[in-house]
């Protein structure tokens, strides 16, 4: 046998590292085997959704600290948050925070179907009224629970002066984003909705991250779970009620990584093939948490991608398969 010269061994090397960085990295690709439900049922609807010819399209965006997901169906676009209306991070404290309208403008999005806001937090719903003015949003979607916060008000706002449908929605729920596509509310409850807002009529203050609004994303066999800022506690509930029902491909770190959220409930449930994290780089909160990110990798979640660190990523799906990219 010949042996082999160093260079070409230096070459296979290299060749093994770059494969290994791309399964673990930004251009990951994966299969449907984790969304839940029947085989049978889902391989139809993944099918049924690749005959059509459609296709779904997740953008966790780089908007710095905050959360905005901006979905596109073959036949709606939708907004999950907004992001913050100002920087709270990176050295650019209490300057207006544009990062939104840039990654929209990158994507080619031009009117928007339907925005949801999953709780009244700023690094949230900071760009909501803005977002509907500019948009031409057709429909609102919230948890219903009354706030004073300004951003939440001003949206409501905006919403009643351009004409926008506003639905409150709760467990249970199921809301239609077109071409197959689907978001299945798993929180909060009812209970949970009537019991925050009898407190905040009776001047207490319910814990706001907590009423996030918590869906499942899906479309043929893929599945994607959103979290919010839903913290330990009611993952645990929705772990304890929904069980295998949640099982999802890829998991939206609840709290941007935060040790108050991504319990070892949750995550079992989920049974996550990749974890996406949203979080500005130094933020003052230190997210993601390293105690999080320790979970992950105890639960063998090897896919871990943060727009701190890999810019907006991208989840492209058939409704079988998936791909992920990232702006850097």
């Amino acid at each position: 046998m010949k042996r082999v010269s160093s260079r070409m061994s230096s070459f296979i090397c290299c060749l093994l590292l770059a494969c290994t960085l791309f399964l673990t990295g930004c251009g990951g690709q994966g299969t449907s085997g984790s969304a839940g439900g029947s085989g049978a049922g889902q391989e139809a609807k993944a099918a049924e959704a690749k005959a059509a010819g459609n296709s779904l399209t997740v953008k966790v965006l780089d908007v710095g600290q905050g959360d905005a997901i901006l979905i596109q169906t073959g036949s709606q676009t939708i907004l999950i948050d907004t992001g913050d209306d100002k920087y709270y991070e990176d050295g650019k404290k209490g300057k207006v925070n544009n990062q939104l309208f840039d990654e929209l403008k990158k994507a080619n999005v031009t009117a928007i179907d339907k925005l949801v806001l999953t709780h009244a937090h700023a690094d949230h719903i900071g760009k909501a009224a803005q977002v509907i003015e500019k948009y031409g949003v057709k429909e609102l979607a919230y948890n219903g629970i009354p706030s004073t916060n300004k951003y939440f008000v001003n949206a409501l706002k905006a919403a009643k002066a351009q004409g926008t449908k506003q639905v409150k929605v709760k467990a249970g729920d199921v809301l239609d984003f077109g071409s197959g596509v689907t978001y299945e509310v798993f929180s909060p409850t009812a209970q949970q909705i009537k019991d925050d807002t009898a407190a905040i009529k009776a001047g207490e203050k319910p814990d706001i991250n907590d009423q996030s609004v918590v869906g499942r994303l899906s479309f043929g066999s893929f599945a994607m779970l959103l979290t919010g800022d839903a913290e330990s506690p009611v993952e645990k509930q929705m772990a304890a009620s929904y069980g295998s029902k949640l099982q999802c491909q890829i998991l939206k770190s609840g709290h941007h990584g935060s040790k108050s959220s991504s319990s070892k409930e949750l995550l079992q449930a989920v049974k996550p093939e990749a974890v996406v994290i949203s979080a500005g780089a130094n933020n003052q909160y230190g997210h993601p948490h390293d105690v999080t990110l320790n979970k992950y990798k105890k639960q063998g979640i090897k896919q871990i991608y943060r727009t701190d660190q890999n810019g907006t990523v991208t989840i492209a799906s058939d409704g079988k398969g998936y791909s992920v990219s990232c702006g850097k």
